[in-house]
């Protein structure tokens, strides 16, 4: 049977409350935003959320809000999503690549202990694949130095970090709601934050630099000096239809996450009473893992993947090049092959099965079945980590 990677199925509630947002005429900024931005923030742990029309555009708005930009440093992991990149760039900031923890496949703490400088104004953990980084010893050091952490959990809503909500716990942290955790059949995503003016500057950031006030909060989308700007901004809102979907969506986050840690352990179990040559994804006590993606590491994965393609089952590679082996990077930046051989090499070596809502029991076995097989026939090269 065909085993696709993801399902973004429309339920018929989805259905009726897209219906029912047309009928408001409201095309962003309406009360399922507010709500949305509320019901997010608290789910992350946090006061405050923003959404915008990506988590690039996220990141971007923290940056800017936060006043870094020219001049400035900005940490991340050599494994990061190219839109971490993207966002640092655009905000005229320096991208500075540390490399991973193999085991982990987050960002190295000891690499961003030794990558802070006089320039660095922040570090970007990525909570790779759900897993959340170790962040206690990431946030001691930026603040240290007087640096913030900007938690990329765009992989992450619903994981936690020692009983904490990850996305809460730098001084800000977006997501992203494009067929990850929650999806809000469209591109969004958000900021969250504890740090009030924060939030009201990156809502000003999103809403072309408009003037907020202590009477017109963040949560509030319109004044009557609407053209009296505090910025100049950027246009990056989120649709109303968008952010209702997402509250839905929401409520079922716990379910989502529930089903994906069922289907992992499922995974983890048969691969292990297999006793196959893979590394499997990482275990911490301080660590509740989300499962976005079940990735595993493996020398063979290009012929595993082609292998379980062959049995109709769709696997994905998160990511397979590092940011600091990209074109215009190397350009840009004179980066080279073997600065960062840990994150070489999981970019290599990764490849993530598909554990989502959508997948039964049925389907699950049916792709430990087909990975086991792949090893019992002999194609299965040179273990991680042996």
């Amino acid at each position: 049977m065909p085993i696709p990677y993801r399902v973004m199925a429309a339920n018929d509630e989805v259905r009726r409350k897209a219906l029912a947002v047309l009928d408001t005429g409201r095309s962003y900024g309406g009360e399922d935003t507010q709500r949305f931005e509320v019901e997010l923030a608290r789910t992350a742990g946090t006061r405050y959320g923003v959404v915008a029309n990506s988590g690039t555009s996220s990141l971007l708005l923290a940056l800017e809000a936060l006043g870094i930009g020219p001049g400035d440093e900005v940490i991340m992991a050599a494994t990061a999503y190219v839109g971490v990149l993207a966002s640092v760039v655009k905000a005229g900031a320096r991208p500075v690549f540390v490399d991973a923890d193999y085991e982990t496949r987050n960002i190295s703490p000891d690499a961003v202990r030794a990558a802070i400088a006089p320039r660095t104004r922040a570090i970007v953990p990525v909570h790779m694949y759900g897993f959340p980084c170790d962040l206690d010893p990431i946030v001691e050091a930026a603040r240290a130095h007087g640096a913030v952490v900007i938690e990329d959990a765009a992989h992450a809503l619903g994981a936690s970090y020692k009983d904490r909500p990850v996305g809460g716990i730098g001084e800000a942290g977006f997501f992203s709601f494009s067929g990850k955790m929650i999806t809000v059949f469209g591109p969004g995503g958000a900021a969250v934050t504890s740090n009030r003016q924060l939030a009201e500057d990156m809502s000003s950031l999103r809403d072309q630099g408009r003037i907020r006030s202590e009477e017109l909060s963040f949560i509030r989308r319109t004044d009557g000096a609407w053209y009296d700007q505090a910025w100049i901004g950027h246009n990056m809102h989120m649709t109303e239809i968008c952010a209702a979907l997402g509250r839905i969506q929401l409520r079922s986050l716990g379910e989502f996450t529930a089903h994906r840690r069922r289907a992992a352990a499922y995974y983890t179990q048969r691969f292990r009473d297999a006793d196959l040559p893979l590394g499997l994804p990482p275990a911490r006590p301080w660590a509740n893992p989300c499962y976005l993606h079940y990735s595993i590491c493996t020398p063979a994965r290009d012929g595993l993947r082609s292998h379980l393609r062959n049995r109709e089952i769709e696997a994905s590679i998160h990511y397979p090049t590092p940011l600091h082996m990209l074109t215009p990077v190397r350009a840009r930046y004179g980066t080279s092959p073997g600065q960062f051989p840990v994150a070489e090499r999981l970019c290599g070596e990764v490849l993530s099965l598909p554990v989502g809502p959508h997948m039964t029991p049925a389907m699950q076995e049916e792709v430990a079945d087909a990975v086991v097989d792949f090893f019992a026939r002999g194609r299965s090269g040179a273990a991680p980590g042996r």
